[in-house]
């Protein structure tokens, strides 16, 4: 191999390790900071199937306790615990794959401002939620 080949070959080892680190930390990590805490749920936005003033109560009695890479939303029906890695993570937002749901059914948080985030609760519908 001559020197312009190894050249060549070196850069693209180190490419391609530079890439596997970045992917490294923006897809695929357990946890997300901007995440961590507790999130009130206050209102309910583009519902469907609900009464507006059903979801509204739902959204007011969710709660979202976030931990390192543990989830917790306890809602008026339910609560559900699982970990959760990250799968995509931008300025503002974060898709984040739980153990329940998977890859293939990612949960989306958009941050709209200082503690505040709206989850993506289903097709078109959302719940804005508050850091307490």
């Amino acid at each position: 191999m001559n020197a312009v080949n190894r050249t060549a070959a070196v850069a693209v080892v180190g490419a391609a390790a530079l890439l596997g680190a970045l992917l490294e930390t923006a897809c695929g990590r357990a946890g997300c900071p901007r995440l961590e805490g507790r999130w009130r749920g206050v209102r309910a936005e583009r519902t469907s199937g609900e009464t507006p003033a059903a979801a509204a109560a739902f959204a007011r009695g969710t709660v979202l306790e976030v931990t390192g890479d543990t989830m917790r939303m306890t809602t008026p029906n339910d609560t559900q615990f699982g970990h959760y890695r990250v799968v995509y993570e931008n300025d503002t937002t974060v898709s984040v794959a739980t153990d329940t749901d998977g890859p293939d059914l990612p949960q989306t948080f958009t941050f709209e401002g200082p503690g505040s985030v709206r989850w993506l609760a289903a097709e078109g519908e959302s719940i804005v939620f508050t850091k307490q």
